[in-house]
């Protein structure tokens, strides 16, 4: 059953005039401005039911982190709506695609996609997430609405098991756990045309939520961080060490400098193996920090490599067998400490050490993210929300079959 406020907002969709239909007349200031104003009041309508779904979700499941982890899955390779749920990497994904269903109905002729929907939901549980009142807090508005679904864009050849639709979309090659830094910025880089700076920034996703074995082989249910439902800069701060000294601070590869040191010399992660053998999922190495006998917090070599240089240091299963995470007392460790990752550990130092500076950023990424580089405002729209016209969801289609060279 609809609640009373969910009833107000059908009758409110209904009652505005529908923004596809706006568009088609689209051709002076006037007009424009009439779409803006039609497609935020439905952007805010839709982001108050996502709103209350948050609001209102199990206690148990954490509904905000899985809209931030389904946004990002999504538009590895396109925003559009659809996600292979053959693929291991996406288990897990049902449950707040399931949450989503019914305010993808209830939008559907208001000229807002299921896409839309998506990437509203992803945006709305990053900012329901930041700290409470902070004024260093980011808006993460909706900038375009219209996106095509995946079944919209495709011949159901082109999707798996020949239909296209939110479970089974296109194949999307999402990247591994077990990069080391150059991949990791590669990786990011080719699909979203990231600086170092914005894949520092979205990694900080990973505050958010945990892993399960049954879905992804880890062994993360506390997760990365203390608090798994706060957005804040929490995840660099267990990965860097002091950063007192950065700002003097030579971070090159062959750098001596004691700021380096002392900047590696963070809390003590060790790489733990896990035996899935009893599960579908493959067997694991991840890194633990433990804050009681029989709990752990977790990292995978993807976020290590943010701070670590692991090239040529990983086996193929992810086991980092030749260095450790840091050695204070050469003499007496067993393996040397693991060098320092020089393109990313000054930044990772910036966001520990700056709360705001890494919304900031974050929140930029996350936007280009879910823009993914194909939209314009060549129509005249100037003020956000705006809507995708031809031209734009031709380019979609375009950048949705961008893969890694």
């Amino acid at each position: 059953l609809l609640s009373c406020r969910s009833k107000m907002t059908m009758k409110f969709n209904f009652a505005i005039l529908t923004i596809s239909a706006i568009s088609a007349a689209a051709n002076n200031d006037g007009v424009q401005k009439l779409i803006t104003d039609k497609a935020a009041q439905v952007v805010a309508a839709a982001r108050t039911e996502i709103s209350n779904i948050i609001d209102n979700q199990n206690p148990d499941v954490n509904l905000a982190a899985k809209f931030v982890r389904l946004g990002f899955h999504d538009c590895v390779g396109g925003c559009d709506g659809c996600v292979d749920m053959t693929n291991g990497d996406n288990a897990g994904l049902d449950v707040p695609i399931e949450a989503l269903e019914p305010v993808v109905d209830m939008f559907a002729h208001s000229g807002v996609t299921r896409a839309d929907i998506w990437v509203l939901a992803g945006l709305e549980g990053s900012f329901t997430t930041q700290a409470f009142g902070d004024p260093e807090n980011r808006d993460f508005e909706m900038e375009w609405i219209g996106r095509p679904n995946c079944e919209d864009l495709n011949k159901a050849t082109d999707c798996v098991e020949d239909s296209c639709s939110q479970i089974r979309g296109p194949h999307r090659e999402l990247p591994s756990p077990n990069l080391d830094t150059h991949d990791l910025l590669e990786f990011f880089s080719n699909e979203f045309g990231f600086s170092d700076r914005d894949t520092v920034a979205i990694m900080g996703a990973h505050s958010l939520g945990g892993l399960k074995r049954e879905n992804s082989g880890y062994d993360g249910t506390n997760g990365w961080v203390v608090n798994t439902r706060l957005l804040a800069n929490q995840y660099y701060g267990s990965i860097v060490g002091s950063t007192a000294a950065l700002k003097n601070c030579d971070v090159s590869a062959d750098s001596t400098e004691d700021c380096v040191s002392e900047l590696k010399d963070a809390n003590k992660w060790e790489q733990v193996f896990i035996d899935n053998s009893d599960l579908s999922t493959p067997n694991r190495w991840e890194w633990e920090r433990s804050f009681s006998l029989d709990s752990h917090f977790v990292m995978i070599n993807s976020d290590i490599a943010l701070v670590r240089n692991l090239t040529g240091l990983m086996d193929t299963d992810g086991r980092v067998s030749t260095c450790q995470w840091k050695c204070n007392r050469p003499v007496r460790c067993g393996k040397p400490a693991c060098p320092h990752a020089p393109e990313t550990i000054s930044i990772a130092a910036e966001f520990a050490s700056d709360n705001g500076l890494f919304l900031e950023e974050f929140e930029s990424a996350f936007k280009a993210m879910v823009a993914h580089g194909q939209y314009d405002t060549s129509a005249g729209c100037t003020s956000p929300p705006c809507t995708v016209g031809a031209k734009a969801r031709r380019n979609f289609k375009a950048a949705q079959y961008l893969r890694i060279s």
